[in-house]
């Protein structure tokens, strides 16, 4: 270990075989760290990174306004040009969501909105068959579904489809808006 060498004044100095190594070893040691860390760093920054709005989405030319939900990819724009149509409240519906560890449920409150008033007619009609697909719908659901901004967006869009599967006519549902959304 540490050894003592006499020197030509009379004086002794300590002198360690490993003093060089053990600084120099710890050095290399904090600079490796240091750049994992900042590799580590860029990497997950590059991976999160949301892309560029206009790079992400090419244009895919002008809508026409009269398109419904369906026609449409997903987006009514019809809605965003037009006052609101007549509705219709379908109540309040609970059904069990789809969760295999405890019993879950979902509570809403829906009103469908409507394309024009002569649809009200047979929407009513088929009332019964436009709750039953939306129970199917919802009651398949899991928490992780029914909660969340895009999940509920998403699951309002598939409602809308649901609920123009049972209707028959030229009317179409243009909307559905949940006024309570309670997940239990």
């Amino acid at each position: 270990m540490a050894e003592e060498e006499k020197v030509e004044d009379g004086e002794t100095e300590v002198t360690s075989d490993a003093a060089g190594e053990s600084g120099g070893g710890k050095m290399v040691l904090l600079i490796g760290l240091i750049n994992t860390l900042a590799i580590v760093g860029l990497g997950a920054m590059f991976l999160l990174k949301t892309p560029e709005p206009s790079a992400a989405a090419p244009s895919l030319g002008p809508v026409d306004p009269s398109m419904t939900v369906d026609s449409a990819n997903g987006i009514d724009v019809s809605k965003k040009t037009g006052a609101p149509g007549p509705k219709v409240d379908l109540g309040e519906m609970t059904v069990n969501l789809k969760d295999p560890m405890a019993d879950r449920y979902l509570k809403v409150r829906l009103e469908l909105e409507l394309d024009k008033e002569e649809t009200r007619v047979e929407v009513e009609q088929r009332l019964s068959q436009i709750k039953y697909n939306l129970q199917t719908l919802l009651s398949g659901q899991r928490v992780k579904d029914v909660n969340g901004p895009k999940n509920k967006e998403a699951l309002r869009k598939s409602m809308i489809r649901r609920s123009n599967a049972a209707l028959g006519g030229t009317g179409r549902i243009t909307e559905v808006w949940p006024s309570e959304w309670v997940v239990q």
